[in-house]
């Protein structure tokens, strides 16, 4: 198949969960002979790239000014993606951002190729209302886009319930092998959160907050939080507590190797779509605490993996993460981790994308465009 995938961001701009699933979804994809082009935007010249076995196409992204910034984010990217959709002869397009997705939907208007559209969040109503139209397109992409996910029956479930639409559930995935680090944890305790900690919706306040009790507990604690900023979507970084330090977490193999050496990774947000930082602090054998909410019970089904903390509470957060710090020490434990890890190896998630593609309609009619865009 000839496969779009449709982002507004991608890295090394932008590293966050779900730039990370799209570039292990493309590399998936293609290694399974699959052409796959990825359609996005960024702040320098536009560009035609071959990377890790997909083609990347940058766009110039257009600043967001008074009053585009009152708008979704990207809205002013539309026509030059219903442009390159419409002209580039796919069998299909995958958007993930709403902008993106309501774009493909009118490429196929034109005669553009059909769209699944993967939701990458839990609507609620403070989310969906925050910018101009977010709402609106929103609601445009659950009745017409050809197919619609989610990333976990939690995201499944709220979607149904606010749009009235089921959609399938394509969960985030973890190439487990690039996050097989063999190396001896930290002689200290150490905690290690690689959330983008610059969005509050990641609930910073709430984890420095644990941090600090557990500290009275354990003071040789330690805490390492990835620098991964966001130039869109995230604020300025949170000022760090004592114990805390910043490491960059944008190479692949240097954060697998920091989630290697960290005893417990920590996720302090509430209301999570999938928990994708989970996993990959799966893979690499360290146990997780996250909050019960949201998608993360689904991941943190099992008590030997971690434990699952009362949402937006510093005290329930710093219990747990005392515990997780045990727990680090049984031995069993890094195996466990990879174990439950294994269930979401992009080898087996990536089949549950290609069921969705073919089931999706036309595939096979022909195409107005004419090659690449």
């Amino acid at each position: 198949m000839r496969i779009a995938l449709v982002h507004p961001t991608y890295w090394p701009e932008v590293r966050r969960g779900s730039e990370r699933l799209i570039h292990d979804l493309g590399v998936s994809l293609a290694s399974r002979g699959h052409e796959v082009t990825l359609l996005t935007s960024h702040r320098g010249r536009p560009s035609v790239e071959h990377e890790d076995g997909i083609d990347v196409v940058r766009r110039w992204r257009p600043p967001e000014r008074t009053p585009l910034s009152w708008y979704e984010h990207h809205v002013a990217n539309v026509p030059a993606i219903v442009w390159q959709l419409w002209r580039g002869g796919y069998d299909l397009a995958h958007a993930f951002f709403p902008v993106d997705g309501w774009a493909a939907v009118k490429a196929r208007r034109l005669g553009g190729p059909p769209v699944i559209f993967s939701f990458h969040g839990i609507p609620a109503r403070e989310h969906l209302v925050r910018r101009r139209y977010r709402l609106e397109l929103v609601e445009t992409l659950a009745r017409e886009a050809d197919t619609v996910s989610a990333l976990s029956e939690a995201a499944a479930e709220r979607f149904r319930a606010y749009f009235g639409r089921s959609p399938l559930i394509l969960p985030g995935g973890v190439r487990a092998a690039d996050f097989a680090a063999e190396l001896p944890r930290t002689p200290e305790p150490t905690l290690i959160c690689t959330a983008s900690l610059g969005d509050p919706r990641k609930r910073a306040g709430v984890l420095f907050d644990a941090f600090e009790r557990l500290r009275r507990q354990r003071p040789g604690v330690r805490l390492r939080v990835a620098a991964t900023p966001d130039p869109v979507m995230s604020g300025d970084a949170p000022e760090l507590p004592d114990g805390a330090e910043w490491f960059e977490g944008d190479d692949t193999g240097e954060l697998a190797g920091a989630l290697a050496e960290a005893w417990v990774a920590v996720l302090p947000s509430i209301e999570e779509a999938f928990g994708l930082v989970l996993i990959e602090s799966l893979a690499a054998g360290t146990p997780v605490v996250a909050a019960r909410s949201g998608a993360c019970p689904e991941i943190v089904d099992r008590e030997p993996i971690g434990r699952l903390f009362e949402p937006d509470d510093p005290s329930s957060l710093a219990r747990c993460l005392d515990e997780a710090l045990d727990l680090a020490d049984d031995p069993a434990t890094a195996a466990a981790c990879r174990r439950r890890a294994g269930d979401f190896d992009w080898d087996r998630v990536v089949e549950l994308y290609e069921d969705a593609y073919a089931s999706l309609p036309d595939r096979s009619r022909q195409r107005r465009g004419v090659g690449h865009a």
